[in-house]
C-alpha cells in the first residue's frame, strides 16, 4: 500500500498512523495537539476502519481519546465533510488526518457534532479554551503527568510533622 509507505517515509508533522492488522483494515493514529491551541502538548489517539472498497468509500474515523471539541461527538465521531458528504478519491489517510489536525486550531462551527460546545466556542472563547485545555490535560497528556511518589515527602514520621496519625 503506497499510503502506508508514504506515512512511514514522510509523515505529516505531529501525525502518526499504523495498521493494526495484516490486511490494513484497522488503523491507529495519533495526532499531536497543535501549538497555540488548547490542545497543545496533547497526544490524541484515533481509530480508523478502512473498508474493503477504499478508496471508493471513505474510512470511518473516530477519536479514542476524549476531546472537548465542537466537531467531535462525545462518542468520538468526527463531523468533517471530507469523510462524509464530500468524499473524494484524491483524499488519503494522511490528508484526512491533516484535516482533523487542522480542526483542532480552527473548528468548523456551522456543522457541530456537539451544538452546545460549538455555541460555547462562538460565544465565550475563553471558557471554551479553558475547558478544552482541562480535557487535554486530563485525557491527552498521560505521558506528562507527574509520577506517583514512591516515598512520602517527609522522613521523620507522621506525628512529628503534625499530620493526622489516624491516616
Amino acid at each position: 500500500m503506497n499510503e502506508l509507505k508514504s506515512l512511514h517515509s514522510d509523515p505529516p508533522e505531529g501525525i502518526k498512523a499504523v495498521p493494526l492488522d495484516e490486511m490494513c483494515y484497522h488503523w491507529q493514529a495519533t495526532i499531536t495537539g497543535p501549538d497555540d491551541s488548547p490542545y497543545e502538548g496533547g497526544t490524541f489517539f484515533l481509530y480508523l476502519q478502512i473498508p474493503p472498497s477504499y478508496p471508493m468509500v471513505p474510512p470511518i474515523v473516530r477519536f479514542i481519546t476524549k476531546i472537548f471539541h465542537p466537531n467531535v461527538s462525545r462518542h468520538g465521531d468526527i463531523g468533517i465533510d471530507s469523510i462524509h458528504d464530500n468524499w473524494s478519491l484524491i483524499l488519503t489517510i494522511s490528508k484526512i488526518l491533516i484535516s482533523i489536525q487542522s480542526l483542532l486550531t480552527d473548528p468548523y462551527c456551522h456543522v457541530c457534532m456537539e451544538p452546545e460546545v460549538g455555541r460555547l466556542y462562538q460565544e465565550n472563547r475563553a471558557t471554551f479554551d479553558g475547558i478544552a485545555r482541562l480535557w487535554t490535560l486530563r485525557f491527552a497528556m498521560f505521558h506528562k503527568r507527574p509520577p506517583i511518589m514512591e516515598k512520602p515527602p517527609y522522613e521523620n514520621g507522621i506525628e512529628e510533622n503534625g499530620l493526622n496519625p489516624n491516616l
